[in-house]
């Protein structure tokens, strides 16, 4: 429960809604920040609490950072200063059923090459090669957190995160039936 204590509207036009939430005082709604925004997560840190984030193995035990075993899933905690946690999910890199693209590998692979357009200044530099970008295909299936993890340049890093931003619609990853965020990342190949 939050009430609204006051709304600012900032010389560029921005506006700020100031929340009471366990007496402490944030500049948006935990929403806001969950969001994905760098921005509101930043802020988020700086003004009401902290994010706790837990890499955990197949069994559900912490995994220690550097330690050999292969992670399963991570869990992010929004935590106040107060210690009541706001907002906790799971990101998934494996799941007992991965996501799948409309038409599975084969619509993906046929998606990526009737859609990716070599940009003018890589055809110009002669610039080809995998862009490798991470992903996640969240519950309903939508596409969100578009990140570049590795580019060759020449525009076809935005290409590809472009491409990958206006997907379809995929098929959820699934846990005991349920649907889960999975984490994914997909090479794009640029060829002249």
């Amino acid at each position: 429960m939050k009430k609204i204590l006051f709304t600012l509207i900032l010389f560029s036009g921005i506006t700020v809604h100031l929340y009471a939430q366990d007496d402490e005082v944030c500049g948006f709604s935990a929403e806001e920040a969950w969001g994905g925004d760098t921005a509101a997560m930043n802020a988020f840190l700086a003004s009401c609490g902290r994010i706790d984030t837990v890499n955990v193995d197949e069994h559900n035990k912490p995994v220690k950072a550097k330690a050999k075993t292969k992670i399963h899933h991570q869990t992010i905690k929004m935590v106040l200063h107060s210690g009541k946690v706001l907002k906790s999910d799971s990101i998934f890199f494996v799941a007992e059923k991965m996501p799948q693209f409309p038409g599975g590998d084969n619509g993906l692979f046929r998606y990526l090459k009737k859609n990716v357009v070599v940009p003018a200044l890589a055809r110009q530099q002669k610039i080809q090669g995998r862009v490798y970008v991470e992903f996640i295909v969240e519950r309903d299936g939508s596409v969100s957190h578009v990140k570049v993890t590795r580019g060759i340049g020449g525009g076809c890093n935005e290409e590809a995160a472009r491409l990958v931003a206006q997907m379809p619609k995929w098929t959820s990853g699934k846990m005991n039936d349920n649907p889960v965020r999975v984490q994914y990342t997909l090479p794009v190949k640029f060829t002249l």
